[in-house]
């Protein structure tokens, strides 16, 4: 019995082995992926691209922290367990649940008409160029976006948080009362469908896509 049980273990080994060889678990690689659907939320289907910024923003932050953890290897922190989760993992979480979070908040913009003052357009305007000075040309590149993409997405989260700070004063409630994880939010997200493509998802080398998290440093060397 208990060399039928060993040889059963051994014999699932070498399959999950050889499925692995197989490439169901290969890692994806980002830029050939571009334009495949990551996420669908109330049926309308959004690529990979349109979640670009996000991946950035997170990689980088997650970066910064590890460079802070192991100066001289920040992929131990990349590939650490932390506070019951794996910090790649929830990282990567972190990215689809900000962008449909912000999906949410910009559709309810767009239908009401919310449009941006001269102040909030200019303060966008300022991260935006923040955010791709720091990138530099080589994580430009590797992210692989068009300017107007560009544009397009901050837009979009410039109207998401002026959607989320009129909701928030409208109901009396704190603006991180809708946050990703806030009660209010998470209450509206009850009332919205959205899937997310894990064959996609779950095999993107995350901290390999904008930064490298083998090298020190926060974007990808020049050669």
């Amino acid at each position: 019995m208990r060399f039928t049980s060993v040889m059963l273990l051994l014999m699932g080994v070498v399959a999950a082995a050889a499925w692995y060889r197989s490439g169901n678990f290969a890692k994806l690689r980002y830029c050939d992926h571009r334009n495949d659907t990551a996420v669908t939320l109330d049926g309308e289907a959004y690529r990979l691209r349109e979640l670009a910024v996000y991946i950035a923003m997170q990689e980088q932050e997650v970066q910064k922290q590890a460079r802070v953890y192991n100066l001289e290897q920040p992929q131990k922190y990349w590939n650490a367990h932390v506070n019951g989760s794996f910090v790649r993992s929830e990282a990567k979480s972190a990215v689809m649940e900000k962008a449909v979070h912000d999906l949410i908040f910009y559709r309810m913009a767009e239908e009401e008409g919310l449009h941006l003052t001269t102040e909030e357009a200019a303060y966008m305007e300022n991260q935006k160029m923040d955010f791709w000075n720091d990138l530099e040309e080589e994580g430009q590149a590797r992210l692989g976006i068009s300017t107007k993409e560009l544009e397009e997405a901050f837009l979009r989260m410039a109207h998401a948080q002026k959607k989320q700070r009129q909701l928030a004063e409208d109901e009396g409630v704190d603006y991180v009362a809708y946050n990703e994880n806030g009660p209010h939010y998470q209450a509206l997200l009850q009332e919205h469908d959205y899937v997310v493509n894990q064959a996609l998802w779950q095999r993107l080398d995350f901290g390999n896509i904008t930064v490298n998290e083998a090298l020190e440093g926060t974007i990808w060397h020049r050669k």
